[in-house]
Order: structure tokens, then C-alpha cells, then sequence
């Protein structure tokens, strides 16, 4: 009996709630008689451009195999700690050995903690690609990273980041397109 696939799934919904909680815990309480200020109310409520960041990375290797790597992400400040955000990726991939040329794409969910008192970030990711077989045909490949690394304030909410990332679902198929540890370097552009 294999027990990794329900770890996997065990610790992907603990890390969902765990999320959750902790964006939760960011909420000020109010008690009957307080007066918050302007700045409190207007902080803690609703929807803020002021908390979007851009970003992204990308990738490339040229030569026998050829490499390009796209992938846009949107994040939202939840706290000023914790980020969410989605993103996209796509993948060209020429071996010229084998005469094979590729397309793989597909999206990510993620989320990171900014600790305070160090330039460091912690991440987490669930991410789908879209892969091409050998013979043509296509599937789909699940992975769950984890880790973290460094991040260089830029001002506001912007920062550059360099991260390392193992993957929790490594397979066979993933392997080959990206072996652990995952290194992802990139920006994130406050609006």
C-alpha cells in the first residue's frame, strides 16, 4: 500500500487551512466604545491596488537543447506578510539529438510569507503543466513545491527574489523537466 499519495493530499489540505488561519489572525478586533482611526479602517477593508504585485520569471538555455521558460504571476498582499497569487507558465523545449520540439504549459497557485527581520521568503506552490509524450500524446503533471530563499526589497511593495524549491511529487515524468531542487530567480512589482 502506497502512502505518500495520501500524505500528499493530507498535507495540501493542512497547508490550505493553515493559510487561512493565518490570514485570519491579521483581522483587529473591535471593542464597543473604540474609535479606530481612518488609517485602520481603510487598511483592513476591501480590495486595494496598493496590495497587487507583478512579476514573474524567465528562463532560457540555447544550444543542443533549446529552453525558454515564461511565467507571469499576480499576487496580493493578504497581510503584510503573506502573499497569494496565481500564475501561468509556458515551456519551449527543442532537443535537436532526438528531433523533438515541444510545447508544455500550464498554471500554479501559490503562496509565500516575508519574514520580518530577515531578507528571507518562504514558498509554497501547487502547479498543473500540460507535457507532450514522445509519441504525441499529452498529459497532465501535478506538482507540489516547497521551500524558500532570499528576496532584495526594491521599495514599496517590490522585491527581487532567488528561491530554491523541491518538488513533493516528483515523478518519472516531472524528471525530466525539471529535476529537485527547482532555482527560481525573479521579480515581484508592486502596483
Amino acid at each position: 500500500m502506497n502512502i505518500f499519495p495520501k500524505l500528499k493530499t493530507l498535507f495540501f489540505i493542512v497547508l490550505l487551512f493553515s493559510f487561512s488561519f493565518a490570514v485570519a489572525q491579521d483581522e483587529d478586533t473591535y471593542v464597543y466604545g473604540d474609535t479606530p482611526t481612518n488609517n485602520q479602517n481603510n487598511q483592513n477593508r476591501g480590495f486595494s491596488w496598493d496590495k497587487v504585485v507583478l512579476g514573474g520569471n524567465i528562463g532560457a538555455t540555447f544550444g543542443d537543447i533549446t529552453y525558454f521558460e515564461i511565467a507571469p504571476v499576480a499576487g496580493y498582499y493578504f497581510t503584510p506578510n503573506i502573499i497569494g497569487g496565481v500564475g501561468a507558465n509556458y515551456i519551449y523545449y527543442n532537443d535537436k539529438f532526438i528531433n523533438f520540439s515541444t510545447s508544455i504549459y500550464g498554471g500554479r497557485v501559490f503562496g509565500q510569507y516575508l519574514v520580518d527581520f530577515a531578507p528571507l521568503v518562504a514558498h509554497v506552490e501547487a502547479e498543473i503543466i500540460n507535457v507532450e509524450k514522445f509519441n504525441r500524446q499529452r498529459f497532465n503533471i501535478y506538482n507540489f513545491y516547497v521551500g524558500g530563499g532570499l528576496r532584495q526589497n526594491l521599495g514599496g511593495n517590490s522585491y527581487l527574489f532567488l528561491m530554491v524549491l523541491w518538488n513533493l511529487n516528483e515523478t518519472q515524468e516531472s524528471f525530466y523537466i525539471q529535476q529537485n531542487p527547482v532555482y527560481r530567480f525573479g521579480i515581484a512589482i508592486g502596483l
